[in-house]
């Protein structure tokens, strides 16, 4: 089923015994084939997510390696830097396709709209706007958005340390967004409006949103729309 229809079934705009035929084949999967294919499923869906707001700062780093290499200092690849930063949200999708496997396993997520009911999503828009405003956030935020303090920090002389401060800056990054994309657990992991109404939060958020204010407001907002849909459960 494609991610469209899928977005549709979660705006009721088509009824979900449409996909039964669609969906059958499931039955005949096994656990590993279903748990590769949500996994590729979620990593490209947080690639696509994310790799727009990192883009500014992979420039930043060809820059001050094309810099290095102008004045003929040892520079390594940016690639390196990019790709351990891929591989971070590649761990956090890992551990997305468990919980998914599980939520489907115990009958919590709806298999058609992949989306759980109003009981388990208020609970996670509660527990998503408490973490907007915690320290942890705030921390992670920063150094997500001033991933200048890890390369004046790090001597970047060889491939192993791209490698590693893309690292820290990937892991930096799911510290602020984590809770952010387990939402979509309630909403439609394939929900296209979603998905893209994240990611601009996400830019807004790393680039204008600067003050801690926004982070305290987001979160009331969040915890709000989640006490009503925990109270809809009721």
């Amino acid at each position: 089923m494609s991610a469209w229809q899928m977005t549709l079934m979660n705006l009721n705009l088509i009824s979900h015994s449409n996909s039964m035929e669609m969906m059958e084949h499931v039955k005949n999967y096994n656990i590993f084939l279903d748990f590769i294919l949500l996994f590729f499923m979620w990593f490209f869906m947080m690639t696509a997510m994310m790799l727009p707001s990192v883009i500014p700062f992979i420039m930043m780093f060809q820059k001050i390696n094309e810099e290095r290499r102008k004045l003929q200092y040892k520079y390594v690849a940016t690639f390196n830097f990019a790709l351990s930063y891929i591989i971070v949200w590649g761990l956090f999708s890992f551990f997305a396709t468990i919980i998914h496997l599980i939520l489907k396993i115990s009958n919590v997520l709806n298999p058609h709209t992949m989306s759980t009911g109003y009981l388990f999503g208020g609970i996670l828009f509660i527990l998503a706007g408490i973490y907007q405003m915690t320290p942890l956030k705030d921390s992670c935020l920063y150094y997500c958005r001033n991933p200048i303090e890890l390369f004046s920090s790090n001597k970047i002389f060889s491939n192993g340390s791209a490698f590693y401060v893309g690292l820290k800056h990937g892991i930096f990054c799911v510290g602020c967004c984590w809770v952010l994309m387990l939402l979509l657990f309630y909403v439609g992991v394939m929900n296209l409006f979603w998905i893209v109404g994240l990611s601009i939060y996400i830019i807004l958020e790393k680039y204008f949103f600067r003050s801690k204010k926004m982070n305290y407001i987001s979160g009331i907002l969040i915890i709000l729309w989640g006490i009503r849909i925990f109270y809809v459960s009721f």
